[in-house]
């Protein structure tokens, strides 16, 4: 009671929300007015309750995390989201450490600002960042693009005259040369589309288990691309070298994660300005996975050092906003992490983050399953365009199975109606129904005639974002691919699905 009555008089008029914790239990004990406002408790109402209640579900960093991080090193600081008695979320800042309490024993001091409207400037100045990098990344796809659209048309053209003049010997390299520059220019445009989605997240961050060193790809390839599109960098003799030799299984936000990536992967090359080199590695040790990256520019001073992750802060002029190495920080420490730097001026500089590893999921299913299974079925392939029914009707047909096109969902609904159908293949997206809709309508027409619904494909020329199991399962939907995509490619994933792999 004493002990009440000294922090009324101290912290009453505090307009920060102040708390104070028990260290062992987790429960509060006291807190100052201006905490109830903000949270939305009456007075008395927090006593007893545990911090955990001001922490949203799926929230970025675990409460329990925080209080152990006070205890074991007596101090923590952290920005991120809190929830009111309402349910509103809040953006805050989180100061807290050990303090003496009732004798013997200690309490957690936490002290809780207001930062919404600091992360809404931030996350303004970012968008600015990401969109002004979206408009030099598209540059160098259209490039690459129209690059490989040239090869296309020109082993097209030949393949075409030879096999009129009756010389058919040359014709299968080109065609397969076809298939590949088809492929690569596909892959341009899905590392610019994975790079529009990067950053743009709903609710809370959603982490999933992911291979650092297949994400540490992606983000290699987005910015080989950024880099032929910025004349003042394509030109300067840059070696990217890869260190991917080890699998690293790490719980995160992969989209995120991969905005760090692409962020430190981008300053590196902006940090040489003649010949050099960038090296990207991802490692194992022990119980941690780190992903690197290591410049041989012009390396940080030691002043520069100590303010390297401050906001708004940068050596790189008024040009750059110098939110990247703040926002990276904030990032890795949402999912988990810990960045770090070393530099030396003239000598380069070597960013290192680390994350917990995790066990790798288990994709082993039984069963028995085998290639013979995807002959002979019968599979219904939806879409508007009649060449893309033409090309994959034809592709499945000749692998043995039997195949419907047609061009609407109301035409396939008809075949539906006559015919057992074991796989349907239909486009995402249609000028009166989406992809995921027609599922919906597909699970609950077959659920009320009592039988076993068709597998559901959907194929999207959107990319493959991040798609949540439990849309998935809502809407009838087995499996999203992106295309373009080869008849081989669509057969295995037809064969995982019978399986039960997917």
């Amino acid at each position: 009671m004493v002990a009440s009555k000294r922090l009324d008089s101290l912290f009453c008029e505090m307009m920060e929300s102040i708390f104070i914790i028990d260290s062992a239990k987790g429960l509060i004990l006291w807190t100052n007015p201006c905490a109830c406002v903000t949270f939305g408790f009456e007075k008395g109402d927090f006593a007893g309750q545990h911090f955990t209640c001001l922490f949203p579900p799926g929230s970025e960093i675990e409460a329990a995390h925080v209080l152990n991080e006070v205890v074991c090193a007596d101090g923590v600081f952290v920005t991120q989201s809190f929830k009111r008695k309402d349910g509103v979320v809040l953006y805050m800042d989180l100061t807290a450490s050990l303090i003496p309490w009732d004798g013997e024993s200690t309490a957690i001091l936490a002290v809780l600002r207001e930062a919404s409207e600091r992360k809404e400037l931030e996350e303004l100045r970012l968008e600015s960042e990401r969109l002004k990098s979206f408009s030099e990344m598209s540059a160098g796809v259209s490039h690459h693009f129209n690059n490989m659209l040239q090869v296309i048309i020109g082993f097209a053209g030949l393949a075409k005259t030879e096999l009129e003049s009756g010389e058919t010997s040359g014709a299968l390299r080109k065609l397969e040369q076809i298939i590949v520059s088809a492929t690569t220019a596909a892959g341009a445009i899905r590392s610019l589309q994975e790079f529009a989605h990067c950053g743009q997240t709903t609710g809370y961050l959603s982490r999933d288990i992911i291979n650092l060193k297949t994400l540490t790809k992606r983000a290699v390839d987005l910015c080989v691309i950024w880099r032929k599109a910025r004349t003042e960098y394509s030109k300067i003799p840059i070696s990217i070298v890869t260190d991917l030799k080890e699998d690293c299984y790490v719980r995160v936000n992969q989209d995120r994660i991969l905005e760090v990536m692409t962020n430190l992967i981008k300053n590196a090359m902006e940090s040489l300005s003649e010949v050099g080199t960038v090296e990207v590695g991802v490692h194992h040790k022990n119980d941690e996975a780190l992903f690197f990256v290591r410049d041989s520019g012009v390396g940080i001073s030691k002043d520069d050092l100590k303010r390297i992750f401050d906001p708004f802060w940068t050596t790189k002029g008024p040009r750059k906003s110098g939110l990247g190495l703040a926002s990276s920080l904030g990032i890795v420490k949402q999912n988990g992490g810990e960045i770090t730097v070393e530099s030396f001026e003239g000598q380069g500089s070597t960013f290192k983050v680390r994350f917990p590893l995790v066990t790798p999921p288990d994709d082993s299913q039984p069963g028995d399953f085998s290639e013979a299974a995807v002959r002979g079925m019968t599979v219904l392939v939806i879409d508007e365009e009649e060449k893309v029914l033409e090309s994959l009707g034809s592709g499945l047909i000749s692998r043995g199975n039997v195949v419907y096109t047609v061009s609407t969902i109301q035409e396939g609904f008809r075949i539906l109606d006559t015919n057992d159908v074991d796989v349907i293949i239909s486009d995402e997206a249609f000028k009166d129904i989406s992809g995921w809709d027609f599922g919906r309508e597909l699970k609950r027409r077959f659920s009320e005639m009592n039988r076993v619904k068709p597998r559901l494909i959907l194929l999207t020329a959107w990319g493959v974002g991040e798609t949540h199991s439990e849309k998935m399962k809502r809407t009838g939907v087995d499996c999203v691919l992106a295309k373009p995509l080869t008849i081989e490619k669509l057969i295995h994933h037809m064969r995982e699905i019978l399986s039960g792999n997917i």
